[in-house]
């Protein structure tokens, strides 16, 4: 009766052991650990560029955990989750090239988000010899930004020429009486490049630069000068004010309303209203108009509605949206994923190849051989602010279309 016992528990044991070896061999393999994906961004987080490329860093920060809380960026089957490097370039040339040397030379980045506009031209002589693809987040078209020169640069930030397209496009269908504008710009190098080619576009709406480019020092804190020459120029209809920052359009304004002018004002930059309104006040607004992202727009794409909504939960309503370096990082993802690659020259053939691409502010076209020499131009839509009641508003999207 004991032996019997022995015999069944015994062959209980085998089968269990049996069935628990076969649900092992059965089990499919655990996933690969995500790897790590390193960016750099040569910003300028100290010195008189920080106002911008600090919010700029903290946006891209949060685009980066969004991508890496959906997984990250998935190329043949290996996840890599996004971190970014930020090198200070300390508002300066010579901060740009040692902060590059550090991502490129030191942490060995292949990705590069920045630098901004006339800080981009001092990146080709270490990015372009090592084939470090980089995506510039504001281009003012000074030679070595993006042009035939900069095989490995990308403009998927913004720039001048796009922000402009959408002013005149404003203008046009705003203020159909608006035919003569005078031109306010920082003297950055950049407008002597520009004007002609904001002419051909200005050309195209029947529209065009009256008297002297009105130009000034990036450092330029009293603006009375400024409003002197713009109210000298008495056959404008309409100012357009090129590249800049808050401060200097709010100083702008500001003294023009005090002097008794109020044309309409556009501003070719990514200045929002409730900020210029702490400078000027609400009724130094009325006629003036930014590119600008508005927190609560009902029409704004979904990715860009839940960046800005984390932004202002971290950073406060009234926080300044540059929102570029974040477009930046998605367009790097969306082109990467396409090719699934990570080699720099396979995602830039990507790129070049790609007619259109998706970014945090809609569907994009890939464009820019005429205007800038290459097609390395992400237009994405841009969105209009406005002052209505004393409250800044979204006044609606523009879509670019192809840029020339």
């Amino acid at each position: 009766m004991k032996k019997g016992r022995l015999l069944l528990l015994c062959s209980i044991v085998l089968i269990t052991v049996i069935v628990a070896l076969s649900v092992v061999g059965c089990k499919e393999p655990a996933p690969a650990e995500a790897k790590t994906l390193n960016i750099g961004l040569p910003l300028g987080l100290t010195g008189f560029f920080s106002v911008r490329e600090v919010p700029d860093l903290n946006q891209a920060q949060i685009c980066a955990d969004i991508i890496n809380e959906q997984g990250g960026i998935t190329v043949n089957g290996q996840k890599y989750l996004v971190e970014l490097i930020a090198e200070d370039t300390k508002s300066t040339m010579d901060g740009v090239t040692a902060a590059l040397n550090k991502l490129v030379y030191d942490r060995e980045t292949d990705f590069i988000i920045g630098p901004t506009a006339f800080f981009a031209g001092a990146a080709g002589t270490v990015c372009e010899p090592n084939q470090v693809l980089r995506f510039i987040t504001w281009c003012v078209n000074t030679p070595g930004e993006v042009d035939e020169s900069t095989p490995y640069a990308f403009m998927a930030g913004n720039g001048s020429i796009l922000t402009s397209v959408a002013v005149i496009k404003y203008f046009r269908d705003n203020y159909p009486d608006v035919k003569n504008l005078a031109f306010v710009s920082p003297d950055d190098g950049a407008s002597q490049i520009l004007l002609p080619k904001l002419d051909k576009l200005l050309a195209a709406e029947g529209m065009s630069i009256v008297g002297d480019p009105v130009l000034y020092p990036n450092e330029m804190v009293d603006f009375s000068p400024i409003v002197a020459k713009l109210n000298a120029i008495e056959e404008a209809d309409a100012i357009l004010m090129q590249n800049g920052l808050v401060p200097h359009i709010g100083a702008i304004v500001k003294g023009l309303r005090e002097s008794g002018n109020y044309k309409p004002y556009g501003g070719s930059l990514p200045a929002r209203i409730s900020q210029i309104m702490t400078i000027t006040g609400a009724e130094a607004l009325k006629d003036v108009f930014t590119i600008g992202l508005t927190p609560g727009d009902p029409n704004m794409p979904p990715l860009a509605k839940e960046i800005i909504g984390r932004v202002v939960e971290q950073y406060g309503a009234d926080y300044q949206l540059e929102m570029t370096a974040p477009n930046c990082l998605w367009v790097l993802k969306e082109a990467i994923e396409s090719c699934q690659s990570l080699d720099p020259t396979v995602v830039k053939a990507e790129l070049e190849k790609m007619g259109e691409v998706e970014t945090i502010w809609g569907t994009a076209k890939i464009c820019g051989e005429e205007t800038f020499g290459i097609k390395h131009v992400i237009a994405s839509p841009q969105s209009v602010q406005i002052c209505k009641d004393g409250v800044e508003t979204s006044a609606g999207w523009i879509d670019l279309g192809i840029i020339p």
